[in-house]
């Protein structure tokens, strides 16, 4: 690969407004498919400072596509051997590094964003694509989200307060969802075995005590099955065929452990029971149960009448390969007691360590693979479904996103573009991110749907959405900072939350897209939880809470039920007491002020009684006084003072005070 041309100089008599890409930092996030080419492209542009995310390590799978990276450095971080082969392309580039989660690593804080100018993604999921997002916004930092699915890609720009953001459009679901009973009863589908297999999975190696678990039994009250039901039920006891519990019999089973006895109630004894629900299969194939060396006799791999010839016409590697029936029993086997040992040893490190006793599904695990594969088509041809080779089951249990070489590239090259264009209006001053004009920037788009005319086609920025939870002015967080090595989740949800804000008995959501509630207000607190520090939780500087309280007009008990209220967390070593906290913006109070005095006049006028809330109220204007005249709370308590609730534990600041 010819290295950049270094001689080339940077016209430094440019008397424009914008940054050339050699006075820019660019961080990129993800150095996969599309992150290789991109990082690729930023150095031959004479991108000079960049920095690079990722949290993998190289599988050989990625060697098709992403050419960073060569098969000795198979099971490396993707991001150390990114950064490697761009300096061997570009000697004089200052790259750096980053291996770590983008989303609970606290090196990724918001003083981490602020040294550089711009942020482009190059992710492949969501929930890191929407912490990015926040991060970006808090920081006021452009954003170029990239991405593409097979053929089609874009490259979007995200700039506070003037386009929308990436949570300002509702993203489709990304994994589709199917009944339990067409899993447990009557399949019709590959994926719907291979559902089943990942279910089987947990229940014999997963967490057993994760009421999520599908039972894979199959199921007596299936709706299908009607009124019969109960007289299947019955009647299969005196044929035999009873109904046993896989969720409760593997308990006992897993301790004899036998191979085939698993292999016959899964695919003979649970199936033979399935046929006695006579209604099921009034319209369908009844499937046909087989036993262990029933199996093993079987050598039949043909799809819906294709012979093996057929199949062979095309050459196909080992994993893309149909085998028989008989090969896969034996791979179930095989796959079982090999997993059967990984989980004993797994539940005697568990003993003494802080370690899961229980396996998790892993599609780049080729035991776990096999098992799922071999599991699911087992059942595929005791329902007459095609079967599925290795390759394709990973690519369906993985929910994996096709990716093309030829489409990544030219989604890097467009990025590349956008981040030339966006340096162009930035301000010279490094503390100044704010764009001059945005008149000639656009989103792009990749597509091969040639109804919309053009394979690439430049959209013009649409305007925030005014109800996105993110980007919306109308919501701007509280800004607290404390310690969360020290904090615990107790100060947090009664001091802060209840006493300070005045919430009743809010949800605490962890904004991260994973729609994780910290605490729930339907439910009876833990105290052993409740007593844990923040960064047990994984919360990170920059994180942010969204504390919802929905109103009762019932009770009234508090005057702000309705509100939500975002706290957007800064982690500081400089607090040493476990119960100290500092709100940094008393501007934003003072809007909960404005708040509270509209909810008061309001209340006042349906319910002159309700003496307490406006008490609280009164209160809070007290505290807002105090603030202005002190700027600083003493954090010295007398336990018979009887001025603010709060003043113990709290200090008020704005942000030149605490500069």
């Amino acid at each position: 690969m010819a290295k950049a041309n270094e001689s080339a100089t940077i016209d430094k008599s440019d008397n424009s407004i914008g940054k050339s890409p050699a006075e820019s930092s660019v961080l990129v996030v993800g150095a996969g498919g599309i992150g290789c080419e991109l990082l690729k492209s930023l150095a031959l542009c004479r991108f000079r400072s960049i920095g690079v995310i990722d949290l993998d390590t190289i599988e050989v799978s990625n060697l098709n596509r992403q050419f960073l990276f060569r098969r000795e450095h198979v099971g490396q971080p993707k991001a150390t051997v990114a950064c490697d082969s761009i300096r061997r392309l570009c000697p004089s580039i200052n790259i750096e590094p980053f291996h770590g989660d983008v989303i609970t690593d606290p090196r990724f804080d918001i003083s981490f964003y602020k040294r550089y100018d711009l942020v482009i993604n190059a992710l492949d999921n969501v929930q890191a694509r929407q912490h990015v997002n926040r991060m970006c916004l808090l920081c006021s930092k452009p954003l170029i989200d990239s991405g593409s699915t097979g053929y089609n890609g874009q490259a979007t720009l995200i700039l506070k307060g003037r386009t929308q953001c990436y949570d300002c459009i509702e993203k489709p679901k990304q994994q589709r969802t199917y009944a339990v009973c067409t899993i447990r009863n009557t399949p019709s589908q590959p994926i719907h075995c291979i559902v089943w297999a990942k279910f089987l999975y947990n229940q014999l190696f997963g967490d057993n005590d994760d009421p999520n678990n599908e039972d894979v039994t199959p199921d007596a009250d299936d709706p299908e099955n009607g009124t019969n039901g109960q007289e299947a039920v019955s009647s299969t006891t005196e044929n035999g065929h009873h109904r046993i519990s896989t969720r409760d019999w593997i308990q006992a089973e897993m301790e004899e452990f036998q191979p085939v006895r698993i292999f016959n109630k899964l695919f003979f004894d649970d199936i033979n029971y399935l046929t006695t629900m006579k209604n099921l299969w009034e319209k369908r194939r009844q499937p046909i149960p087989i036993q262990y060396e029933q199996a093993r006799q079987i050598q039949e791999k043909t799809l819906n009448g294709q012979s093996d010839h057929e199949q062979s016409a095309t050459p196909k590697l080992n994993d893309q390969r149909i085998q028989s029936i008989n090969e896969y029993a034996q791979m179930f086997i095989e796959s079982l007691n090999e997993l059967k040992q990984r989980c004993d040893k797994q539940r005697q490190a568990a003993s003494s360590s802080k370690e899961p006793a229980f396996l998790v599904w892993d599609k780049n695990d080729d035991a776990d693979l096999r098992f799922v594969t071999a599991s699911a088509n087992l059942r595929a041809y005791i329902f007459g479904i095609n079967l599925t080779s290795k390759f394709d089951v990973k690519s369906m249990a993985g929910n994996i996103i096709p990716a093309v070489a030829t489409t990544n590239a030219i989604v890097a090259g467009i990025t590349v573009l956008q981040a030339r264009k966006v340096l162009a209006t930035l301000p010279r001053s490094s503390n100044d991110h704010t764009l001059t004009s945005i008149k000639q920037l656009t989103n792009v788009f990749i597509s091969t749907d040639r109804k919309t005319g053009a394979i690439i086609q430049s959209i013009q920025l649409e305007e925030p959405n005014p109800s996105c939870i993110q980007c919306s002015d109308l919501e701007q967080p509280v800004r607290v900072r404390l310690n969360m090595s020290l904090f615990t989740l107790h100060s947090l949800y009664e001091r802060l939350i209840r006493k300070h804000l005045k919430m009743n008995k809010p949800d605490v959501i962890i904004a991260d897209g994973s729609g994780r509630i910290l605490v729930s207000a339907d439910d009876d607190e833990d105290e052993e939880m409740m007593l844990k520090t923040l960064d047990q939780f994984k919360l990170i500087n920059g994180t942010i809470l969204l504390c919802e309280e929905e109103y009762d007009d019932e009770t009234n008990e508090a005057l702000l039920q309705h509100m939500k209220i975002k706290l957007m967390l800064e982690h500081t070593d400089t607090i040493t007491d476990k119960n100290e906290y500092i709100i940094v913006d008393d501007q934003v109070i003072g809007e909960i002020k404005q708040i509270k005095q509209s909810l008061k006049r309001k209340h006042i006028e349906d319910d002159d009684d309700d003496d307490d809330n406006i008490q609280h109220l009164d209160d809070y204007q007290n505290e807002i006084n105090i603030v202005k005249k002190t700027k600083k709370l003493s954090t010295s308590h007398d336990e018979h003072n009887n001025g603010p609730m709060h003043t113990s534990f709290v200090m008020l600041v704005d942000d030149q005070a605490s500069a």
